[in-house]
């Protein structure tokens, strides 16, 4: 799992990534990135120090549930090692959705394409 300081869960927050932020182009995932801006959305109490990270894997990509939540555990195992190397940048908001593409991918795969969405977004220290 990720850690709850790194969760973006909010209904709000993700609407607000999105209307904000900027999209980066992988091979089988995209991403939507915002640099945290504290005196935007003062109300929410953003911190230019948080890093938050939400995982969407729509409807378009499988109808089935079981496939759509393997493939976000894969996801998620990714970017919590990731957090716990150290690796990634603070300050940012991002969301990473998966392409119908990604469905079927083995783990290997599937870390390469999020680790590229990192480098793509530059989100590495």
């Amino acid at each position: 799992m990720i850690p709850q300081d790194y969760r973006l869960k909010k209904m709000k927050d993700f609407e607000i990534l999105f209307k904000e932020g900027r999209f980066f182009d992988g091979g089988i995932f995209t991403a939507k990135v915002w640099k945290i801006d504290e005196k935007k959305y003062p109300r929410r109490k953003y911190l230019e120090d948080d890093l938050k990270i939400g995982l969407v894997v729509g409807l378009k990509v499988s109808k089935s549930a079981v496939k759509r939540n393997r493939l976000k555990r894969q996801m998620r195992e990714v970017v919590r090692l990731e957090l716990k190397d150290g690796k990634l940048k603070k300050g940012f908001m991002l969301a990473i959705i998966a392409k119908p593409s990604a469905l079927g991918k083995d783990y290997a795969e599937i870390e390469k394409g999020i680790v590229e969405i990192f480098r793509k977004a530059k989100l590495f220290i």
